[in-house]
């Protein structure tokens, strides 16, 4: 006896509606590509690649994929370095109990926010899914055994999947699997054949948004909140659908590269000064219910707060060190879309109070511009966080920072002009207020700060993105040592953010300032915003000192399988430190630099030993030795989980279905199912702590007998093999009729039906249509006359028909039932009791007369009435 197990990769496997086109036949990838061109966006710069350079794969700095996916085995083995590519095998080969072999590779290194970018050549022919993908590991998952880490499998980036029948469709989609796995399907974009040689692919991952790039070209922007974690890199190749095309095999797929580019970014955090004040620190505070979270990421940690919609407030208070201007910002711990519409933040400053609203569900995993406000030490400044009138979500809190900085607008004190110049609110600047625009040559634009004190600054422009501005506009600085060379920012032309001009020395007062302008015959327009000057040591080479006094604790708690770790260190001091790194095993788990001394990882694998390291970091980007590693023995877990709940025997043809609610414990590897006393399956356990939807949609229990009632357990089982006390249910299969939209024999459609991304019955493909005249039939082959159930398995979506017409034809007549298909539904709904002739006269016909909505299909069954 075995079982179907579902998929337990949640990324490469999941399905997603697109159009298919004709295979490209292709032989084998060649080697050592020629060059390509320059894609990268502005505003990066190369912080990490492998070049694929050598004779072989460098294991110190990949996993090679392993375990059995789809319909085929992943053999470390096919993966191999040669002639500058990286080569993953396709083969005909048994293994694992699957009749292929494929492969692929993920980063030991995690990454984020960034520029990233791969080459490579497909292969052409039916039945292999390639993937240039983004995401966590876990232990849970077997694609790396030798991964021992705590679950960092957040989010999901695709930057392709391209399934081989169909070379030239390039899908792009994004996931979360926290707090379960949520789809945000992107789309299908129909681009060069990835067959017939080297091809580009990129993503760019923003704070709020995902961007996607087919050889230099952006097809695709995708909303992308929350929650966001340093993830691993993937490159691979399944056997994915059957039939596979077989003549030209062994394949291959080729990779030229991969490369990670870091983004230039305002370092903030480097202004000396700057005061943070983190939930749980001196100086915050809190009225009304709050609660501890700890899904989304705040900017040390995953400690952040969340609150009710109503009747709560936060608040920060800082130590300023001196009276003057500081650029306010607020850290946004974005968390898929449940955040507050319409969280206000107060700021309290020396002219009154100020009221920011941020929209927290689009408002991106970042820090948050609050404005810039003159403040004083010991008058009480602040800021407050409360919900708006007329919010809905959940207020979310984590920290606030006031960066000193002497920040001009334009029309703002300091500003001035000579020549011609106009306004224009379509092209935008940092605050999303008008900017300036000047077409000649002989005109200029001035920001002259007053700086409270003499020193070193860094000096940033906010230059407005626009295909139309000047190549070469030109900003100089005047400081105390005089007029700098022009600065000309290459990424004048194409985005919207700070450049940094550099670091400068100036005088106290208004000696210095910044001059926008250009050469004689340069063609576009000036675009003059707003200049900010940030105190900032002068940059050096030399690195902190190392952390000392490394200690750790282990807090388990057996009931929920967690095991936290709070690692514990004396922070190294001096103004040029800005921060502390964490290291586990040598990988880095800290997307920001840590202020304080402490630091807490969750979910650790229970009799699992790992090495935690901390080093320093200044503002000029240094990071001191690690500290010597320290062990961490995490006790083993003896206690078992709890009884599955809420679990449901469904009679099938043959088989049962067996439904039940998903085990809350963090270290939850699967479950074990029996029947009559026989485990089912031999291989692993089912189900997935990623998708805690799996089981709730259906676990089939194949080769029961029908007509006798089977008694069928379940159990959970945890990383360390304990099992749990039994869930037990009885189910008689019964001989009935279930016709699914893949049977060509009795499912049949008119009108134009495409593959939908919407799960049916089983997690199996649905179909959709959109239109009036479109029809599907299931017409069963039904073995002898009698009363029959009907049932439908309906789909829901938010854009379904609101009244799918369902017709039963029957041995009598026919009957009809209108269905909402936007909810209620994700289940079999009864049609009702009919009569029925043997063979294949009686079946279900559905339409959609209003046109309306998307018509969706999956299965309908027919169940014998017992006389």
């Amino acid at each position: 006896m075995s079982l179907r197990r579902p998929a337990r990769l949640l990324a490469a496997l999941a399905l997603v509606s697109g159009c298919l086109v004709t295979a490209v036949t292709a032989g084998p990838a060649a080697a050592d590509p020629p060059p390509g061109p320059d894609h990268v966006p502005a505003g990066y710069q190369l912080s990490w690649s492998d070049e694929f350079a050598g004779s072989a794969l460098n294991d110190a700095d990949w996993y090679r994929r392993d375990g059995a996916k789809a319909i085929c085995a992943n053999k470390p083995a096919n993966v191999s370095v040669g002639s500058g590519t990286m080569h993953i095998a396709l083969r005909k080969e048994s293994l694992a109990g699957k009749d292929y072999t494929c492969g692929g590779i993920i980063s030991k290194k995690t990454f984020g926010y960034g520029y990233y970018e791969t080459r490579a050549q497909l292969w052409g022919e039916k039945g292999w899914h390639s993937a240039f993908w983004q995401m966590g590991l876990s232990d849970y998952v077997p694609d790396t055994p030798a991964y021992k880490g705590p679950n960092n499998r957040f989010n999901e980036i695709d930057g392709f999947e391209i399934d081989s029948h169909a070379p030239g469709s390039i899908q792009h989609h994004t996931h979360w699997t926290v707090p379960q796995h949520i789809g945000n399907p992107g789309g299908v974009y129909a681009g060069p054949d990835s067959a017939d040689g080297y091809h580009t692919y990129g993503y760019e991952w923003l704070p709020s948004a995902i961007k996607f790039y087919v050889d230099g070209l952006l097809v695709r922007t995708l909303a992308y909140p929350g929650p966001h974690a340093l993830q691993n890199v993937w490159l691979t190749t399944l056997g994915f659908t059957e039939p596979v095309a077989e003549a030209n095999l062994p394949g291959e797929t080729t990779w030229d590269y991969f490369r990670y580019y870091k983004p230039i970014s305002v370092p903030d955090d480097v202004a000396t000064g700057t005061v943070l004040v983190d939930n749980g620190d001196a100086g915050y505070a809190e009225t009304g219910t709050w609660s501890a979270a700890n899904d989304a990421y705040g900017y040390q940690d995953k400690l952040t707060r969340r609150a009710a919609p109503t009747g709560a407030t936060a608040s920060w208070t800082p130590t300023l060190p001196s009276a003057q201007t500081y650029q306010v910002y607020a850290w946004n711990p974005d968390f898929i879309r449940t955040g507050s519409t319409a969280a206000r933040y107060a700021v309290t400053h020396n002219g009154g109070t100020s009221n920011v609203v941020v929209n927290q569900q689009t408002a991106g995993q970042q820090w948050i511009d609050l404005g810039s406000y003159a403040m004083t030490p010991g008058l009480g400044q602040k800021v407050q966080l409360v919900n708006n009138a007329g919010a809905v979500g959940t207020l979310r809190a984590d920290a606030v920072k006031f960066v000193p900085t002497v920040q001009i607008d334009n029309g703002g004190a300091g500003y001035t002009e000579t020549g011609t110049w106009a306004s224009t609110t379509t092209v935008k600047g940092w605050s999303g207020s008008d900017t300036r625009y000047s077409s000649t040559s002989s005109s200029t634009a001035r920001w002259t700060p007053q700086l409270p004190a003499a020193g070193r600054y860094d000096v940033y422009a906010w230059v407005p993105g626009n295909s139309l501005n000047a190549a070469e506009a030109r900003y100089t600085v005047n400081s105390s040592s005089g007029l700098s060379t022009p600065v000309d920012p290459p990424e004048s032309v194409g985005v919207d953010r700070w450049v940094r001009l550099g670091n400068y020395q100036f005088a106290a007062g208004a000696a210095g300032w910044v001059e926008l302008g250009k050469d004689v015959g340069d063609e576009g327009y000036l675009r003059a915003d707003a200049v900010k000057f940030v105190p900032v040591p002068a940059p050096d080479a030399v690195a902190p000192a190392t952390p000392a006094n490394v200690t750790e604790s282990v807090q388990t708690t057996p009931a929920t399988g967690d095991a936290v770790l709070n690692l514990q260190w004396t922070p190294v001091s001096g103004t040029d430190v800005v921060g502390h790194n964490v290291y586990l095993d040598g990988r880095l788990q800290t997307a920001n630099p840590v202020r304080r001394g402490s630091y807490e990882l969750h979910e650790l694998v229970a009799g699992q030993t790992y090495q935690l390291s901390v080093s320093a970091v200044d503002r000029s980007g240094n990071e001191s030795p690690a500290s010597a590693p320290v062990a961490v023995d995490v006790p083993a877990d003896q206690q078992a989980p709890s009884t599955p709940a809420g679990l449901v025997g469904e009679a099938a043809n043959g088989q049962a279905v067996l439904y039940w609610t998903q085990n809350p414990e963090v270290d939850l590897l699967g479950y074990n199912i029996y029947a009559d006393g026989q485990l089912v399956n031999t291989d692993e356990p089912v189900g997935n702590i990623g998708n805690p939807g799996l089981v709730a949609q259906g676990i089939p229990v194949p080769d029961l007998a029908n007509n006798v009632a089977h008694s069928l357990q379940v159990r959970a089982v945890d990383l360390s093999g304990n099992e749990s006390a039994p869930a037990t249910v009885s189910v008689t299969p019964l001989p009935m009729a279930i016709v699914g939209v893949d049977d060509t024999t009795a499912y049949a459609e008119t009108g134009v039906w495409a593959p939908s991304s919407v799960p049916g019955w089983l997690t199996s493909p649905t179909r959709a249509s959109n239109g009036v005249g479109r029809t599907a039939d299931w017409r069963p082959d039904l073995p002898s006359a009698g009363q029959y159930d009907v049932y439908a398995w309906v789909p829901n979506h938010s854009n379904s028909t609101a009244a799918a017409h369902y017709v039963v034809t029957h041995a009598t007549g026919t009957a009809s039932k209108d269905i909402d298909q936007r909810s209620g539904g994700m289940q079999w709904m009864l049609l009702g009791r009919f009569p029925f002739a043997a063979g294949t006269a009686g079946h279900v016909t559905v339409s959609n007369p209003s046109g309306s909505g998307y018509l969706r299909t999956s299965f309908t069954k027919f169940v014998p009435v017992t006389p």
